[in-house]
Protein backbone atom coordinates (compact mmCIF):
# COMPACT_ATOMS: atom_id res chain seq x y z
CA UNK A 1 0.00 0.00 0.00
CA UNK A 2 0.84 3.73 -0.87
CA UNK A 3 -0.26 5.32 1.70
CA UNK A 4 0.38 4.22 5.32
CA UNK A 5 -1.04 7.17 7.14
CA UNK A 6 -3.91 6.59 9.94
CA UNK A 7 -7.59 7.24 8.36
CA UNK A 8 -10.46 7.77 9.55
CA UNK A 9 -13.83 4.97 8.82
CA UNK A 10 -16.02 7.70 7.14
CA UNK A 11 -12.88 8.65 4.76
CA UNK A 12 -12.00 5.52 4.10
CA UNK A 13 -15.34 4.24 3.19
CA UNK A 14 -15.52 7.33 0.89
CA UNK A 15 -12.12 6.30 -0.72
CA UNK A 16 -13.54 2.64 -1.57
CA UNK A 17 -16.83 4.18 -2.93
CA UNK A 18 -14.96 6.41 -5.14
CA UNK A 19 -12.43 3.28 -5.84
CA UNK A 20 -15.87 1.33 -6.94
CA UNK A 21 -17.09 4.01 -9.05
CA UNK A 22 -14.10 3.56 -11.05
CA UNK A 23 -14.77 -0.21 -11.55
CA UNK A 24 -17.92 0.12 -12.48
CA UNK A 25 -17.73 0.19 -15.78
CA UNK A 26 -15.50 -3.10 -15.69
CA UNK A 27 -18.51 -5.39 -13.69
CA UNK A 28 -21.06 -7.57 -15.21
CA UNK A 29 -24.48 -7.13 -14.34
CA UNK A 30 -24.15 -9.42 -11.76
CA UNK A 31 -21.08 -8.20 -10.15
CA UNK A 32 -22.49 -4.79 -10.09
CA UNK A 33 -25.65 -6.32 -8.69
CA UNK A 34 -23.17 -7.66 -5.91
CA UNK A 35 -21.55 -4.17 -5.27
CA UNK A 36 -24.85 -2.23 -5.36
CA UNK A 37 -26.21 -4.20 -2.63
CA UNK A 38 -22.91 -4.51 -0.71
CA UNK A 39 -22.61 -0.11 -0.62
CA UNK A 40 -26.18 -0.37 0.29
CA UNK A 41 -25.35 -2.60 3.40
CA UNK A 42 -22.32 -0.14 4.01
CA UNK A 43 -24.59 3.20 3.68
CA UNK A 44 -22.61 5.72 5.62
CA UNK A 45 -20.94 3.53 7.98
CA UNK A 46 -22.66 4.43 10.72
CA UNK A 47 -25.28 2.73 13.17
CA UNK A 48 -23.73 -1.09 10.70
CA UNK A 49 -23.84 -4.24 12.28
CA UNK A 50 -20.17 -4.87 12.26
CA UNK A 51 -20.87 -8.49 10.52
CA UNK A 52 -23.03 -7.13 7.93
CA UNK A 53 -19.64 -4.46 7.14
CA UNK A 54 -17.31 -7.02 7.26
CA UNK A 55 -19.55 -9.43 4.93
CA UNK A 56 -20.01 -6.34 2.56
CA UNK A 57 -16.89 -5.36 2.58
CA UNK A 58 -15.58 -8.91 2.06
CA UNK A 59 -18.15 -8.91 -1.37
CA UNK A 60 -16.66 -6.25 -2.52
CA UNK A 61 -13.45 -7.24 -2.64
CA UNK A 62 -14.16 -10.74 -3.80
CA UNK A 63 -15.78 -8.89 -6.89
CA UNK A 64 -12.22 -6.63 -7.18
CA UNK A 65 -10.30 -10.05 -7.12
CA UNK A 66 -12.61 -11.65 -9.64
CA UNK A 67 -12.09 -8.77 -12.28
CA UNK A 68 -8.17 -9.02 -11.87
CA UNK A 69 -5.92 -5.98 -12.08
CA UNK A 70 -7.97 -3.28 -12.87
CA UNK A 71 -9.85 -4.37 -9.44
CA UNK A 72 -6.43 -3.88 -7.27
CA UNK A 73 -7.40 -0.27 -6.25
CA UNK A 74 -11.06 -1.21 -4.65
CA UNK A 75 -8.75 -4.44 -2.71
CA UNK A 76 -6.91 -1.66 -1.54
CA UNK A 77 -9.35 0.33 -0.50
CA UNK A 78 -11.30 -2.17 1.02
CA UNK A 79 -8.11 -2.93 3.06
CA UNK A 80 -7.49 0.29 4.08
CA UNK A 81 -11.34 0.70 5.51
CA UNK A 82 -10.72 -2.47 7.72
CA UNK A 83 -8.13 -1.52 9.10
CA UNK A 84 -9.93 2.40 9.72
CA UNK A 85 -12.52 0.66 11.02
CA UNK A 86 -10.30 -1.94 13.18
CA UNK A 87 -11.47 -5.19 11.61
Amino acid sequence: MKNQAPVDPRTALREMVTAVRVLRGELSPADLQVVDESLGAIGDGENVDRGTLRRALGAIAGVAAMVGQVGIPVIEAVRRATAALGM
